[in-house]
């Protein structure tokens, strides 16, 4: 198998820090031993090749990948013969330790006192003299502001193509929209904290156009994503259920659980979690969602989701197929097969019993007042 290695992202001397300091605990010596491998190869090289040149077999060499997978260091694409793999950059130290997953993991890994002592080691000291005064130079972007349509459409033309992280109707939102979301808000960063709101709170281009022009101050023309990310969890649309529901919003998911009733805001919070934190896939996360409530009584408890969303993390969970391969694993999901028996009535239990007028249940009344007063009770 030729396998052809293209590296994304080169690595600084903080990334490389994190490698080896902070990711290799986690992934194990071979994972790093295969990524700077990869990272110096210019063009392809066979897999055979790789196995002798690192003394790994098949079997090593899968679940070292499968590690740099996990922690998104690589992507792998394979097409009948031939592997394609994506080399990315670690996260910065910094990054890496204040990441709700990767930190907690890594401290569960090494513990306190490691942790602590590899966090004094990587620490930058970014403080500045009060005698200096900093010299700043704002990008000057007022060319922009007599971009319109057409320019938009020639620009689109001539640009590289990217890959979308997101499938979202930009095209919608950005129609009728040169003057109050102009191209400078249009940052890569705004894009992809728009189109993730709308795939996890489940609001349609249409809406989130609304919403967008509402949080952008007329008098300062600041775009304010907090106030629009505050509307978009007060939103109370329903939304319709496809074929599939495990692909639709999970905040909608979630709420069509509860019978329509508005997801409250700590659980809205839980789940951008699952999804930005844990990087669940949509299907993933609802399938998360049914399983915990399932197993609590419908109470959807912040600590079991994060306990369960990260051993599902370990195990490599990319899937709702090997999300329900590892819950039918588990004791809990083989719980209700194991101990619960068909119940089988007997007939007797079907059969209804007549109901009485009110003028037979009257005369019952007289007949017992009767007997009571003969003293026959």
């Amino acid at each position: 198998m030729a396998i052809e290695i293209r590296c994304i992202e080169h690595l600084s001397s903080e990334q490389r820090q994190s490698l080896s300091l902070l990711y290799g605990p986690l992934i194990g010596k071979s994972s790093v031993c295969l990524y700077e491998f990869l990272g110096s190869i210019q063009n392809s090289i066979d897999l055979e090749d790789i196995y002798l040149l690192l003394n790994m077999n098949a079997a090593q060499f899968d679940k070292a990948r499968n590690y740099l997978e996990q922690y998104h260091l690589i992507e792998t694409y394979v097409h009948k013969e031939d592997m394609l793999i994506f080399l990315y950059a670690p996260l910065s130290p910094n990054k890496f330790l204040c990441h709700e997953t990767y930190s907690r993991l890594y401290l569960a890994c090494v513990g306190a006192k490691c942790f602590d002592k590899i966090k004094a080691m990587l620490h930058i000291d970014k403080t500045v003299s009060s005698l200096y005064t900093k010299v700043e130079s704002p990008l000057d972007v007022s060319i922009l502001d007599s971009w319109n349509e057409s320019k938009e459409i020639a620009y689109e033309k001539v640009k590289p193509t990217i890959k979308q992280k997101y499938d979202f109707d930009f095209a919608t939102l950005f129609k009728g929209m040169d003057r109050i979301f102009p191209v400078r808000f249009r940052t890569s960063e705004n894009l992809d904290r728009i189109a993730e709101m709308a795939k996890i709170y489940g609001i349609n281009a249409k809406d989130m156009r609304r919403y967008v022009q509402r949080s952008i101050n007329p008098s300062t023309h600041v775009f304010d994503l907090d106030k629009l990310k505050d509307m978009v969890m007060r939103n109370r649309k329903a939304i319709e259920i496809g074929s599939d529901p495990y692909q639709m919003s999970p905040v909608k998911f979630l709420q069509n659980k509860q019978n329509g009733i508005p997801v409250v805001k700590s659980d809205q919070i839980l789940i951008e979690r699952l999804c930005k934190e844990f990087q669940f896939p949509i299907e993933v996360v609802n399938t998360l969602i049914e399983y915990t409530l399932q197993q609590t009584k419908q109470q959807f408890s912040r600590n079991y989701v994060e306990k369960v969303a990260a051993s599902w993390v370990r195990l490599g969970v990319d899937s709702r197929k090997r999300a329900l391969n590892i819950i039918n694993q588990s004791p809990a999901g083989n719980k209700n097969d194991k101990n619960t028996e068909k119940v089988v009535l007997d007939e007797k239990f079907y059969t209804q019993k007549e109901e009485k007028s009110d003028t037979q249940i009257q005369q019952e009344m007289l007949e017992l007042q009767k007997m009571l007063k003969e003293g026959k009770l």
